[in-house]
């Protein structure tokens, strides 16, 4: 990260980003560095136009890749749920979630958001694993 930019400052960086992509209401807990998406966009096949996602950072980042990011469980594509993987953790949020093991392509994270790799590119990465289906 550039000289003087704290962990906490390149979070609210990715924060923005999120919120600009996302809408306004893109929350973020310190605590265990949760992120929640309220509506993010779904595959056709999801029967319903956006869903909730969250996820959370892992220690390290951002030169520790994200891993992983959760859905309600109540999400559907063609009718069928999807297949729960085995959480490390809970989210912070209300409501059943199910989790999706989901590692980025090529993590390189810069001191740029604009150039390296961020979590609004991470995020818009999970629609490939809901179009895979359960």
């Amino acid at each position: 990260m550039e000289e003087g930019l704290t962990m906490r400052e390149r979070i609210a960086q990715e924060l923005a980003l999120l919120r600009r992509h996302y809408g306004e209401d893109v929350e973020y807990r310190e605590q265990g560095d949760w992120f929640l998406v309220p509506r993010y966009p779904t595959p056709e096949l999801c029967q319903c136009l956006s869903t909730s996602v969250t996820f959370n950072l892992r220690p390290g980042y951002p030169g520790a890749e994200p891993y992983g990011f959760f859905a309600p469980s109540e999400l559907r594509f063609g009718g069928q749920p999807y297949q729960a993987g085995s959480p490390p953790v809970a989210p912070p949020f209300p409501g059943q979630w199910t989790f999706f093991s989901w590692a980025p392509e090529g993590w390189f994270a810069t001191n740029d958001l604009s150039s390296g790799s961020n979590l609004w590119g991470w995020a818009r990465s999970f629609i490939a694993r809901l179009r895979e289906g359960p």
